[in-house]
């Protein structure tokens, strides 16, 4: 097996985000995107929250739609293939919001439905989660209240880069999205 992203003792997560995780438990959290998708693999046993996998599903944007979706199931079976030895208990899949582009809500809820479709059968459990919903479970608070897009997502990507030691990038707050959404996940 390849070796792990972190092992982060559970005791310092819990206090981090002032919640209590389940304990030998394993979720995937998924943020939705055509074009960006990200994927976290997180996993706690009695004492440690381990981050297994962060990968991005990449789709370029100027592909037709059926093209797009290949492409994206593609990717979403090799992750699958290389996840296969973990026992999967839930699946965070990000839930799609109305904004002002409704072909973005279409893929949105399109490409959310694929993810769902291609693990089922290896999870006990799925959810669709609201971002919003899941920053709220995990305790995240904006330091700017007006906060949306890129500012937000800064934000986002440092409270990950904190809470578990990593060095993520502006350019990778769709990996720190997916870890957000798994960590929702493990929260009693």
């Amino acid at each position: 097996m390849a070796k792990y992203i972190k092992k982060i003792g559970i005791d310092s997560i819990e206090t981090f985000l002032g919640e209590k995780l389940k304990n030998n438990y394993t979720v995937i959290g998924v943020d939705v995107s055509q074009h960006s998708t990200g994927l976290a693999l997180i996993r706690t046993t009695d004492s440690y929250l381990i981050i297994e996998k962060l990968i991005k599903i990449e789709v370029p944007r100027n592909v037709e739609l059926l093209k797009s979706v290949d492409m994206f199931l593609s990717q979403l079976n090799d992750f699958k293939k290389e996840i296969s030895q973990f026992k999967l208990d839930c699946l965070v899949i990000e839930d799609c919001f109305f904004g002002k582009n409704v072909n973005t809500l279409k893929a949105l809820a399109r490409f959310g439905i694929l993810v769902y479709v291609t693990f089922k059968e290896l999870i006990d459990k799925g959810i669709f989660l609201l971002p919003s919903s899941a920053r709220k479970k995990i305790g995240f608070k904006k330091t700017d209240k007006t906060a949306k897009g890129q500012a937000l997502k800064k934000e986002l990507v440092h409270f990950v880069n904190v809470g578990f030691g990593l060095k993520l990038k502006i350019k990778d707050n769709d990996l720190a999205d997916s870890l957000i959404l798994g960590l929702a996940g493990l929260i009693e």
